[in-house]
């Protein structure tokens, strides 16, 4: 087919892929493969049409990947990245879109770490649940990919506002990579680097102002997850130290630290505050912590939970999750709901809402054959 020919059918699908043009899933891949075929003879010796042609890849990685073909997904954009690589040395666009291919070959091989709602799906806690290897591989590779699109975007001119849009985002994505494989303070991080990129954007970047405020509401969102999962030495004291633990989050960070059972004096010393500021922000401030009891008769039986009062939900003001775990078990120990003698039991509290026992903030089982209580983890 002619260079010309080639390039009318990708002008009609990209009408097709606006979304002016009402057309069925399947008729638009068939449409699709329609424009990879015409282009594809011209890839060799023709650089503009090879970028076109890794472009035309990725939305067909995009197309099976939202049908939920990974695998396909993962073959159309790396067939993609190969198209657009060396295009992308010689042409400011090509290389954005070069940029994109690499970020969307991330989240494809990221996936598995990542539960229905998107949120990471492992806490990487001491004891718990760790991926399969084959798909922690594939999340380190994610991170590799993510980190060269931001290479790319460094070597893009930064006076062009989508240059530095498309860095921002980038940055976005290495903090989600970093969260799903574990690491919640360097992911913390990159969403603060982001946030202030998105922030220093100018007015005509041309994104619409409701997409720019979407995104720093996502990452504000996920911003406050990371710290409330970051641990206080080494954690939330690092990014104060290193200016990434914005003013208006300090409370929160306070508030994660006491959760964690970090003395208030100590809180004070490690994210530079008066003894004061940090009593009146745990005066102020409650958070909500989320109980559950479970008993079995013996070892290897399912757990079953409690219900109410022993699951359930409270504001709590200026105590750690190993205190209301305390008090709860005070009561469940001296209550007429206390389980028999043999039965085993354990309780766990959470910050915010119920979930795996991995993301609690502190975890104890009974003993049966000791008949006493310890913890498996403090969070």
């Amino acid at each position: 087919m002619e260079r010309t020919a080639a390039l009318r059918l990708d002008a009609e699908w990209t009408r097709v892929r606006s979304g002016r043009a009402g057309v069925a899933s399947a008729a638009r891949e068939r449409k699709l493969r329609e424009v990879i075929a015409a282009l594809t003879p011209h890839a060799d010796t023709d650089p503009p049409l090879a970028a076109r042609l890794g472009l035309r890849y990725t939305d067909l990685a995009r197309h099976h990947f939202d049908a939920g073909r990974r695998t396909a997904a993962l073959s159309a954009v790396r067939e993609a990245l190969r198209r657009c690589a060396g295009p992308a040395e010689e042409d400011p666009e090509h290389a954005r879109w070069y940029a994109h291919a690499l970020i969307s070959h991330s989240l494809y091989l990221a996936e598995p770490l990542s539960d229905e709602l998107g949120l990471p799906r492992y806490s990487f806690r001491q004891g718990g649940d760790r991926p399969p290897a084959a798909d922690r591989a594939d999340g380190c590779a994610a991170l590799a990919s993510t980190r060269r699109a931001i290479e790319v975007w460094e070597r893009l001119d930064p006076r062009d506002p989508r240059n530095r849009q498309g860095l921002a985002q980038s940055h976005a994505f290495l903090g989600d990579r970093l969260e799903e494989l574990g690491d919640p303070v360097e992911a913390a991080a990159w969403a603060v680097r982001s946030q202030r990129e998105f922030h220093a954007l100018p007015p005509d970047v041309g994104t619409p102002t409701t997409v720019r405020a979407a995104a720093l509401e996502h990452l504000g969102d996920q911003l406050e997850r990371r710290l409330r999962r970051c641990p206080f030495h080494g954690g939330l004291t690092r990014l104060h130290a290193e200016g990434l633990l914005p003013e208006q989050l300090l409370p929160l960070a306070v508030v994660a630290a006491r959760v964690e059972g970090v003395e208030p004096e100590v809180i004070a010393a490690g994210l530079g505050l008066a003894l004061s500021e940090v009593r009146r922000m745990l005066r102020a401030r409650s958070w909500r912590a989320v109980w559950r009891f479970d008993t079995r008769e013996e070892d290897g039986a399912p757990w079953t939970a409690l219900a109410h009062p022993w699951r359930g939900t409270d504001a709590v003001t200026d105590l750690s999750a190993a205190a209301v775990a305390a008090d709860l078990v005070d009561a469940f120990l001296n209550g007429p709901v206390r389980p028999p003698g043999a039965a085993q039991w354990r309780i766990a509290v959470w910050w915010e809402e119920e979930g795996h026992l991995d993301g609690s903030r502190f975890c104890v089982t009974h003993t049966a054959s000791t008949g006493t209580a310890t913890p498996d983890a403090v969070r």
